[in-house]
């Protein structure tokens, strides 16, 4: 994968938030459905059917959306790259679209009573597509370690960041020196990632709870934000800057 703008951009952190601000909104709006961390999605679709919930049905539609949306995102990545485009660029602007679909849907329906009514079909499609793309930008355009929207890998490698401080300790008492020069610097960044994580979902449940779907009007403007800064990050500069 060719070098992007974003190999000195740490827009992950503002990713790791709408993820977890959008993630908490779905689970409290689209009946405990997840649209990101779509292994959730799959675990519940089975225990809700075991258990003879109807909300299964909703979560089945989600992931089959999510498998088709997701074919459609990496299929169109590869156009982009062939016609020399910046595909982060163009992703994360459609992301941002997606996503203000999903609030003004959202926020025109209110919430939602029924996990077979057609506009909860229509708001958890858009969900859906706006973070299916959201982990597609991921995993697909951006050289970046830190997952935005799951946390178990950024916390087995802040775990093993802070063992290798820990050695670094150890190692500079005997010999002068560290082993492990930049576990400091790893460590900060994944409980980076971690924590905007965590304070995205603390801050879209309350929001949710708050003021239901128009509470994502915020993780849309920031999405846009990444947008607009992929953009700046990709122009070349002038002869006067």
């Amino acid at each position: 994968m060719n070098e992007t703008p974003h190999a000195t951009m740490n827009i992950e952190y503002i990713l790791a938030f709408v993820a977890g601000f959008a993630e908490a909104a779905c689970v409290l709006g689209l009946f405990t459905s997840f649209t990101t961390f779509i292994t959730g999605t799959i675990v519940l679709s089975i225990t809700d059917f075991a258990s003879n919930n109807p909300n299964y049905i909703i979560k089945l539609f989600i992931l089959s959306a999510f498998i088709f949306l997701q074919i459609f995102w990496i299929y169109l990545i590869k156009i982009l790259n062939k016609q020399k485009r910046n595909a982060v660029t163009v992703m994360l602007f459609i992301e941002s679209c997606l996503m203000f679909l999903f609030f003004i849907l959202g926020s025109y329906v209110g919430t939602l009573t029924s996990p077979y009514a057609a506009n909860t079909f229509l708001v958890s499609f858009f969900a859906v597509a706006a973070m299916s793309l959201h982990s597609t930008i991921f995993f697909r355009v951006l050289n970046k370690k830190a997952p935005t929207h799951f946390m178990t890998g950024n916390s087995t490698n802040l775990f093993a960041a802070a063992l290798e401080m820990l050695d670094n300790h150890r190692a500079y008492k005997s010999i002068g020196e560290a082993p492990y020069p930049q576990a400091s610097t790893k460590a900060k960044y994944y409980f980076g990632v971690i924590f905007c994580f965590i304070f995205g979902v603390t801050l879209g449940t309350v929001g949710y709870k708050l003021w239901g779907f128009p509470s994502l009007l915020l993780p849309v403007l920031l999405v846009l934000l990444t947008a607009l800064l992929s953009l700046k990050a990709e122009r070349p500069p002038t002869a006067t800057s």
